[in-house]
């Protein structure tokens, strides 16, 4: 019964824990000591590792969220069984400062040892009184066992809600956890540089239901910010520190860019990439307002679920640099940044954060969230292309039937100026037609015409930028972002 009254004062830590972070927003232990894993497993080795497992989705966070809250039921559930309520909590306290504030740690340790103490007091089975009076006479002795009924029904009672309150608080940490890893477990979803509905948004425009996704958190644990509570803070070398409102960026000019967006981790012809119509300003204008130091060689961003990244202060007053707060003629979304987020050209999705809080202006520079790990610190976008339709899983076709192969190209700003289409695994290449595209830093969706014959074709595609060719050499997406031609089979009959 000691492990049975120790779990129930941890089930009820945790889901107090879970209510203070969904209300209060206090710091979880649990997510927190998430956040340290995922840090200290985010090399781009162990990311290539788990890309394989689970693929591109939010599977493997899930399975390791998932396991860091066994871990922590389990753990503080046999440390609560084995030692005293006192210190049961002082060793949680302890453990906690290594990664959580002091306040929450000490507050967590004390809650739990007041839990066991509780659970103890209130659930544990009382030992019977041995004193009982000499009887009057033989023939008024009870049998043995009748003074102690009372107390095996109450023993009996405590047992049963002990198991109770077990149960229910298993129930509620599945049900809750199960929250948190259901909403950030899809996959990514393949966004197609194909058409969309005549009448909703320019052709190859993603909508925004179809972007791409990819977060270092459980989407559930993505920052959900109020828009009058949000404050972007400008400090550092600069001339005058400012903070300021979503109502305070209505002054600056507006821009709206139609732009790619392609994440660093997206494999050879993989979904990470999509394409919108950003609403924002320029950060050249900000940054002129509030006053440019003389010593100010770097700008460091930080959003509001602690990720880091920077830029050159050169590139950063680039006039296509934009801080936005819109996508496709709506506020942006929580998952892809509301209420702010940063647009860099040339540079895969690592380099721009979302929920910006923060813009510091320094002499030095700081290497971000992942560049820390190990990950590319400029993420300078190769060139690459892809093949839309017929799509790569199961593609079947009609042999003799003519059809229209539809695929994308993307470099940047850079320009697409020509794709070319093999159908027999390289051996032979047609130059396809290009559409193109409304602005510079938007990929170009390209058409090549085939009739297949029976049996089985290899289809490649490669892009060419002037003279300069897509990369042939098959290499992993992470640390710098994947290289190689996008190829699969496709069967005619």
């Amino acid at each position: 019964m000691k492990f049975l009254r120790a779990f129930i004062a941890v089930a009820l830590l945790s889901v107090l824990g879970f209510i203070g972070l969904e209300v209060l927003g206090w710091v979880n232990p649990v997510v927190a000591l998430f956040g340290r894993i995922t840090q200290a497993l985010g090399v781009p080795a162990v990311f290539q590792f788990l890309h394989q497992i689970f693929g591109l989705g939010s599977t493997g966070k899930s399975v390791a969220f998932a396991g860091v809250l066994v871990g922590w039921v389990g753990g503080l559930t046999l440390l609560g069984a084995l030692v005293r309520p006192w210190q049961a909590g002082a060793v949680v306290a302890l453990a906690l400062l290594a990664f959580t504030p002091l306040e929450v740690a000490i507050g967590n340790g004390v809650v739990f040892g007041l839990l066991l103490w509780a659970a103890e007091k209130l659930l544990s089975p009382h030992a019977p009184v041995a004193t009982v009076a000499p009887p009057a006479s033989a023939e008024l002795v009870p049998p043995p066992h009748l003074p102690n009924v009372r107390l095996a029904k109450a023993d009996t009672t405590r047992r049963t809600v002990t198991l109770a309150l077990a149960g229910t608080g298993a129930a509620v940490l599945a049900a809750g956890a199960g929250r948190l890893i259901s909403v950030g477990g899809g996959s990514a979803a393949a966004s197609a540089a194909v058409p969309v509905t005549p009448g909703s948004l320019p052709a190859g425009v993603t909508p925004v239901s179809n972007w791409y996704y990819v977060s270092k958190n459980l989407e559930a644990l993505d920052p959900r910010i109020k828009g009058e509570k949000w404050r972007l803070k400008v400090d550092g070398l600069v001339g005058t520190p400012k903070t300021l409102t979503l109502e305070d960026l209505a002054r600056f000019p507006a821009v709206t860019s139609e732009r790619t967006l392609a994440c660093i981790s997206n494999p050879v012809g993989g979904p990470l990439i999509s394409n919108g119509i950003w609403e924002g300003f320029r950060l050249a204008d900000l940054l002129r307002e509030v006053g440019i130091g003389k010593e100010a060689r770097f700008v460091l961003w930080e959003a509001e679920d602690g990720y880091t990244e920077s830029l050159p202060l050169g590139d950063a007053l680039d006039p296509e640099v934009l801080l936005v707060t819109r996508l496709n003629g709506a506020p942006l979304t929580p998952k892809h940044g509301f209420p702010l987020r940063v647009l860099i050209p040339d540079r895969y999705g690592m380099k721009q954060p979302r929920w910006l809080t923060k813009i510091t202006l320094s002499a030095t520079d700081k290497p971000g969230y992942w560049v820390q790990r190990d990950w590319s610190r400029t993420a300078r976008l190769e060139l690459q292309s892809r093949i839309d339709f017929p799509e790569e899983i199961n593609p079947q076709v009609k042999a003799g039937q003519p059809i229209t192969v539809r695929g994308m190209a993307f470099f940047g700003t850079k320009p697409i100026t020509r794709v070319e289409v093999s159908t027999d695994g390289g051996q032979t290449w047609g130059q396809a037609k290009l559409t193109p595209p409304r602005n510079t830093s938007v990929w170009t969706l390209w058409a090549f015409d085939w009739t297949p014959t029976a049996g089985a074709a290899m289809l490649m595609a490669r892009a060419y930028s002037g003279q300069i060719e897509q990369k042939t050499a098959e290499r992993d997406a992470l640390p710098e972002g994947a290289t190689g031609y996008h190829r699969f089979i496709v069967n005619a009959g």
